[in-house]
């Protein structure tokens, strides 16, 4: 699946819960798409997968975090190009895990915590516009790079709560929630929507890692399906099977010898994904959500 369709959107994968396959899926589907993959996870996953046994020098690169330096400088940052049908991507990079701390001698080192006017704490960074809350910052900008690139950009966010993932869901047009189905996951997912859904334009929530044969699944995904669990703006997207494919794939599915039988199916649940996530970015609606 290659699209130019509503190329300038944004479609951001989040969920407080770590663990429900947030990367993997991210990563897929930014390569169904022909997109850009902006990894905001501060220990890399998804630059790790792209970059393979280059990762570290990536994550580690003095230059510091391409995310930063582009907020700072006002421009869009050069997504880097990928091979054997893996994605484009802005790299994460360790700066990430040093914001706020003032560890770096880059664009974390003038990060710092303040507090807004409403009493909440906020942390700030340089931009081309004087310092800024990071995550009204990385909103705009998200959304400025999409139009730039003429690409859908997909984003990976870390886990919990984070300007990072507080910036990403306020720029995206569809935000993608994976889910396992399981005593963990879905009540956070239950909490998640309910912080949300007055604050977003389009939500997509994807059963993930589903097993036909554990119970367990069935019972949850029963209670997903029930009338009045999930609500606009969210809808229940494609569920996506446990898949040793999936999870252990170190390049794009699609990519390669002319896929099995097994991978063809594997492949086919991706896009149904991304076609998901797609059409809820390109339909008519409101504007993108303003940061909480």
């Amino acid at each position: 699946m290659r699209t130019s369709v509503g190329s300038a959107v944004v479609i951001v994968f989040a969920h407080w819960k770590g663990g429900v396959g947030k990367s993997t899926l991210s990563t897929q589907v930014a390569s169904a798409l022909g997109g850009v993959l902006v990894d905001l996870e501060p220990w890399g996953a998804a630059t790790t997968w792209w970059a393979g046994s280059h990762a570290t020098a990536l994550w580690q690169s003095v230059d510091g975090s391409p995310v930063l330096r582009a907020i700072a400088s006002g421009k869009a940052p050069r997504p880097r190009r990928g091979d054997a049908g893996r994605p484009w991507l802005v790299p994460s990079h360790e700066e990430l895990l040093t914001l706020g701390h003032g560890q770096s001698n880059t664009a974390a080192a003038t990060s710092a915590w303040a507090w807004t006017a409403e009493g909440q704490p906020a942390l700030m960074v340089p931009t081309h516009r004087g310092p800024r809350q990071l995550a009204h910052a990385l909103a705009e900008a998200l959304a400025e790079w999409a139009e730039e690139w003429g690409s859908p950009v997909v984003v990976d966010t870390p886990a919990g709560f984070s300007p990072l993932g507080d910036g990403a869901i306020a720029a995206a047009d569809t935000l993608v929630v994976p889910v396992t189905m399981d005593q963990w996951a879905v009540p956070a997912l239950v909490k998640f929507m309910a912080a949300y859904e007055g604050r977003i334009r389009a939500g997509l929530v994807v059963p993930n890692r589903l097993r036909s044969n554990r119970v367990s699944d069935e019972r949850w995904s029963d209670h997903l399906e029930a009338e009045g669990v999930i609500r606009p703006p969210f809808v229940l997207g494609p569920p996506v099977v446990e898949s040793e494919l999936l999870h252990t794939a170190y390049r794009p599915l699609r990519s390669g010898p002319t896929p099995g039988a097994a991978r063809e199916d594997v492949i086919r649940q991706v896009e149904l994904v991304a076609e998901a996530a797609l059409q809820l970015a390109t339909r008519e609606g409101g504007p993108r959500c303003a940061v909480g």
